[in-house]
């Protein structure tokens, strides 16, 4: 059995996910690394305490699996970092049906399940649960609206769970990134390029480049989000939720009456 502190962490393979693993592994942690990306966690195979597991969260004799593996290894978890999600953007109206339920059994039914299975493990050591939101979980923007959802589902998540794991003297907490540099950013690109030809708001999405264009130059390392990780399973007492490198433009949207900020989304962004 391993007698250090373990975590799990789901989207391990790239970006953040990625990142908090490697970060979580040179500060002693056993990292459990889960993605669906058997590729991807290849590059982690060879670290030391990292153990990587091909895990698709939206199969669930998959997560039975990887329980009943972790189980084998170690008594508890004393974390887990919920990583794993996808984009999917474009209007309401045209967002096609099945991409929409392929976001939200990843992006949210899968993280609730994962959740639910390893909580066992977790409750042993009163492991704090750590989910990835976003910052657009709290403003609506167009043409995001798939991605959204799926974050503002995360969102109530987080909240009702941490209430009811209040009782059980266990931390949940939820951070809000903003835009960082990784494979998500040119995931984001494509998905946009692909609904712009047969778009009716052909013109409106047009706009959206310049706004990628720019997050992209500006957005962060996401080293930032593993230090921070790891901060905040140290701490007794972490806050229930950290905005990281939020757009600023974003904020003070989240803060103008609602006609205001409607005005200024159809005419300056």
């Amino acid at each position: 059995m391993i007698e250090k502190k373990t975590i799990l962490v789901t989207g391990a393979a790239n970006g953040i996910g990625k990142s908090i693993s490697l970060y979580l592994a040179s500060k002693d942690y056993f990292v459990f690394a889960t993605d669906v990306d058997e590729k991807g966690l290849k590059s982690l195979e060879e670290i030391e305490n990292i153990k990587t597991i091909n895990l698709n969260i939206r199969k669930t004799a998959e997560i039975d699996r990887t329980v009943d593996e972790i189980t084998n290894t170690t008594e508890g978890l004393d974390g887990l970092v919920n990583c794993a999600g996808i984009f999917v953007g474009g209007s309401m109206l045209e967002v096609n049906i099945e991409d929409m339920r392929t976001i939200l059994e990843i992006n949210v039914l899968g993280i609730i399940e994962v959740t639910q299975k390893f909580f066992p493990l977790l409750h042993k050591r009163k492991g704090k649960i750590i989910n990835l939101s976003s910052e657009v979980g709290r403003f609506s923007y167009p043409f995001n609206g798939p991605y959204g959802i799926s974050k503002y589902a995360i969102e109530a998540f987080s909240d009702s769970l941490r209430r009811e794991l209040m009782f059980e003297k266990m931390k949940v907490i939820k951070i809000q990134p903003g835009a960082f540099n990784t494979q998500f950013m040119t995931e984001t690109e494509s998905e946009y390029s692909k609904h712009m030809e047969d778009s009716m708001f052909k013109n409106q999405l047009s706009r959206i480049w310049p706004v990628l264009a720019k997050e992209k130059k500006k957005s962060s390392d996401p080293m930032v989000i593993a230090k921070l990780v790891h901060k905040i399973l140290k701490k007794k007492k972490p806050r229930s939720c950290y905005k990281v490198k939020n757009n600023r433009s974003r904020v003070i949207l989240e803060y103008l009456p609602t006609p205001l900020a409607d005005f200024l989304i159809k005419h300056l962004i």
